[in-house]
């Protein structure tokens, strides 16, 4: 998944099976990229509420059980939802 979001702020994960994904960057909450997201077919996790300060600025990719096979593509689909 690094491979995949190289260049997007990413949180990089110490050995969990998840990872952020900063998308205030791109002027987005978690709600609106996860729908964007679920349209390219990615389903990934709006953080509200999950930090009363910053949650609603990530998303979450949970990866543990997927197949690497199945995470191919998920940069250039991510990148689609981000409009870039």
């Amino acid at each position: 998944m690094l491979d995949e979001l190289a260049g997007l702020p990413v949180g990089v994960p110490a050995g969990g099976w998840s990872m952020l994904l900063r998308v205030s960057d791109f002027g987005l909450d978690g709600a609106t990229m996860s729908n964007r997201l679920l349209t390219q077919g990615v389903c990934a996790t709006g953080m509200r509420g999950w930090g009363m300060q910053h949650g609603e600025h990530y998303i979450r990719f949970v990866f543990a059980n997927e197949p690497i096979e199945r995470l191919a593509g998920l940069g250039s689909r991510v990148r689609m939802a981000l409009g870039l």
